[in-house]
């Protein structure tokens, strides 16, 4: 079964959900997880999680808590292959400039329903998610170059590990202003809830998000590090344009992807075409591998 025969595709998980500080934020509760993070106010909301900021009592830092809402499945296997637990097995040990780093992680009871919730203590950044971002304004070419190098050396870093993100999208890239206050930001990956590894095989309802998948992924292939390339490319473009390369309805979007590559306006730089086919080329032994992607990003800003 091709993803494009499964009635209910996967939309946007991480939508509404952020761990950027907020402004201005009033605390919300005096709820303590683990004894030590005292839950502050809500920064935003997903379909498989809710994100808190949160005051760590041992090291007084501010930091953001997600928390699950789905428990533990019944069964082994299924709980190994959870969001949760691929956040823990994949994501926890990754320590890179350009990923989220992750702080620690815990179960609570669900005071209104007496059920453990699984919960992921992150950095909290002082900026914006580039989807937030783009629905104000495209990005500047010199954005797009800085903002997607750090996220191809991200993927350098975990391809490198045999880790394939599997969900690359604008509302999983968060921009840290305050990291680099004299230039475009730090641009740091996140969320790792249906990561690949050796361990962890892809969720078998569907891979990422319908509007950046891959061909191959459409088609029901399995998804590579070339996956992870061919979408950081519709986010590039859809950096420079402000709009999605295939827009529409799910579905709409995922047959256009099978019909051809993305249209590239002439309002795009050369260069940066250049750049854009090689990363969306159809075929996946066409595209740069995540550490070339760095190299061609890197020519644009010369």
């Amino acid at each position: 079964m091709t993803t494009l025969d499964v009635a209910a595709v996967r939309l946007d998980r991480g939508a509404g959900c952020s761990i950027m500080a907020q402004p201005g934020a009033a605390q919300a509760s005096a709820v303590v997880l683990g004894g030590r993070y005292r839950l502050g106010a809500r920064l935003g909301d997903g379909s498989e999680a809710y994100v808190n900021e949160a005051l760590d009592l041992r090291t007084g830092k501010h930091v953001a808590v997600k928390i699950f809402r789905a428990t533990d499945p019944s069964t082994t296997e299924a709980a190994r292959d959870s969001p949760f637990r691929r956040e823990v097995d994949i994501h926890s040990r990754l320590r890179h400039q350009n990923i989220v780093a992750v702080l620690g992680s815990g179960t609570t009871a669900d005071e209104d329903s007496q059920r453990s919730r699984n919960y992921l203590v992150m950095d909290l950044m002082d900026g914006k998610d580039l989807r937030s971002i783009l629905h104000e304004h495209p990005a500047s070419p010199e954005q797009t170059v800085a903002w997607m190098s750090g996220i191809a050396k991200a993927l350098t870093h975990l391809h490198r590990r045999g880790i394939v993100h599997n969900d690359i999208k604008p509302g999983n890239i968060l921009v840290d202003f305050r990291a680099d206050p004299d230039g475009p930001g730090i641009a740091r990956l996140t969320d790792f809830g249906i990561a690949i590894d050796g361990r962890h095989e892809a969720p078998k309802s569907s891979s990422g998000t319908p509007h950046y998948l891959s061909p191959e992924e459409v088609c029901g292939g399995t998804s590579t590090p070339a996956s992870d390339i061919y979408s950081l490319g519709l986010v590039a473009l859809e950096c420079l344009t402000g709009t999605k390369a295939f827009p529409g309805p799910p579905l709409e979007s995922m047959v256009a992807r099978t019909l051809g590559e993305p249209r590239i306006p002439g309002t795009v730089r050369r260069r940066w075409s250049m750049v854009l086919h090689a990363m969306t080329d159809p075929d996946p032994a066409g595209r740069p591998s995540a550490s070339q992607t760095v190299g061609m990003l890197r020519r644009l800003s010369w």
